[in-house]
């Protein structure tokens, strides 16, 4: 599995660039994502919160077109193999800064050195098509995590 961490300040487009990049390595094999939030707002599936805020270790909301599952928190190297677990090709990751994973800096200027490590690229990303292939053949390229 190739993991790859998108970080950068609020607002500079890792959400975006993640969404782009979904659909250009889908064409490569099963794609996985992980977003960092300092607080989870889970409006989809108010009853499965519910049920997890009552005392369940795992609850999960279904319908015929997705699933929702709330558990206990989980580091990333945790998240990470339930990814890998479920056969997914390539793991995008959103934030998790002070990881070791290989990372996309947007913007890298909003951060020091000391706060952010591993950066393989670092852009200001502005949703071209041209941009987006070659970061899509940077992760293809990546050793497996």
């Amino acid at each position: 599995m190739k993991v790859i961490s998108i970080v950068g300040a609020k607002n500079s487009g890792k959400t975006s660039l993640i969404v782009d990049l979904i659909a250009y390595l889908k064409d490569y094999g099963k794609v996985g994502s992980i977003k960092h939030a300092h607080e989870l707002d889970i409006d989809t599936s108010k009853d499965a919160e519910r049920f997890f805020n009552a005392g369940a270790d795992v609850a999960i909301g279904a319908s015929g077109e997705k699933t929702l599952k709330i558990c206990g928190s989980k580091d990333l190297n945790e998240l990470i193999a339930d990814m890998a677990n479920s056969g997914v090709d390539f793991l995008l990751v959103e934030g998790f800064k002070s990881s070791d994973l290989p990372k996309i800096a947007l913007n890298k200027n909003n951060f020091s050195n000391d706060e952010v490590s591993n950066i393989i690229l670092s852009i200001d990303y502005k949703g071209t098509d041209k941009t987006l292939k070659e970061i899509a053949q940077l992760i293809r390229s990546l050793n497996d995590y």
